[in-house]
């Protein structure tokens, strides 16, 4: 294999494949990128662990030489990330086992592996069953992502939830037990048949990252346990997360007993400055109060090791019950007022008590909202 292409355009397409590429020494050829140089399809890149895999080709090079080569993905990665820009050429020496890496008048080698152990992508097996708007993907993962779990025991909680009911009406859901984001969306086309799946977070990471915002469409497709999202060049294939996922719309609220309407921009200020309020040894959570009046909010961070912080919100539009004292996780609270920031001024908070959830919105649109579970403190 010999190819000569811009260090520009191998570095883009090494960057948007190698992550995938495991980086753990257990399987060394899961750790590889493979590459291949075919004079019909250009170059394309292949790194996958078996939980995820990416697969993108570009046709801005020279092909001197077909052939094929695996490499380590993320050394190759860091190595070509670092090259001066100009012509870079690939060169395999297939008598020892190395790919030549030239660079103006410097030149480099890196050990190969043995490419026929490299496991194929399941894309041949693949069904298609639906088509969205990437930027409605992009927009559906950015606002509810961040609300799925680290860790849990269970494992659908580490994940993004896709409902397709009837209707061709889309539900993407996302929450840890301690908050749920809900985005909704209606799809076009044909009726799809309702059905669900689970991708892990890591799986929306790589989407976050290549996903462009237009209305160009992205394919989503299946086969046993794995899913592929795919556009031009580019297939993300992942497994997908076992398991029943709980009927989330019995989490969301719809009674209340006090409904408020707070400028966003404010309430973002104070909770990021309550945010600096460190945490202590007895609850290991950053936590703010809200008392609420009928006129006013004062939200209060405590802090026995470093001080306090106390500010009020004026100005707030309250219908119902007043005289509310309730606590929550202030990165939490922060993460989906960040959302709201930048779309509307105003924030919309419904409350059913001290302790019911909270369902937080932005009254300008209606397909998002988030579910937020009071704390329980002792102060």
């Amino acid at each position: 294999m010999k190819v000569s292409m811009e260090k520009r355009d191998l570095s883009s397409l090494t960057t948007l494949v190698y992550r995938a590429a495991s980086s753990k020494n257990t399987i060394p050829v899961l750790s590889g990128l493979l590459i291949e140089a075919d004079p019909t399809q250009g170059l394309t890149m292949t790194a996958t662990d078996m939980e995820i895999g990416i697969k993108a080709s570009t046709s801005s090079l020279e092909i001197i030489e077909p052939g094929i080569v695996l490499v380590n993905a993320h050394y190759f990665a860091d190595f070509i990330k670092l090259l001066p820009d100009g012509p870079v050429t690939l060169e395999l020496n297939q008598d020892k086992n190395k790919l030549n890496v030239y660079y103006g008048r410097s030149a480099g080698s890196i050990n190969t592996y043995r490419d026929y152990e490299y496991p194929d992508l399941p894309l041949k097996k693949m069904q298609q069953r639906l088509s969205l708007p990437q930027k409605i993907l992009k927009e559906a993962l950015r606002k509810t992502s961040f609300a799925a779990a680290a860790t849990h025991f269970r494992q659908v909680f580490t994940g993004v939830l896709f409902d397709i009911l009837s209707g061709n009406m889309l539900k993407v859901i996302a929450s840890d037990t301690h908050r749920l984001a809900c985005y909704t969306c209606n799809l076009t086309g044909p009726e799809i048949e309702t059905f669900k799946f689970i991708i892990p977070t890591r799986t929306v990471n790589e989407l976050l990252r290549i996903l462009d915002d237009n209305d160009e469409l992205i394919d989503i497709a299946f086969s046993d346990n794995n899913v592929i999202f795919s556009k031009d060049n580019f297939f993300l294939h992942s497994r997908l997360i076992e398991g029943q996922y709980p009927n989330y719309e019995q989490v969301i609220p719809t009674t209340f007993t006090t409904s408020l309407k707070i400028d966003t921009g404010v309430l973002a200020d104070t909770l990021e400055r309550v945010r600096t309020m460190p945490t202590d040894d007895k609850l290991k959570i950053q936590y703010a109060r809200f008392d609420i009046g009928e006129d006013e909010i004062k939200v209060n961070a405590f802090s026995e090791m470093m001080g306090e912080i106390e500010e009020v919100l004026e100005g707030i539009k309250l219908s119902g019950e007043s005289d509310i004292k309730i606590a929550f996780n202030t990165n939490y609270f922060l993460d989906v007022i960040k959302i709201v920031a930048g779309e509307s001024e105003q924030t919309d908070i419904q409350l059913s008590g001290a302790l019911g959830p909270a369902l937080i919105k932005n009254p300008q649109k209606e397909n998002y909202l988030y579910v937020l579970v009071p704390l329980r403190t002792t102060n």
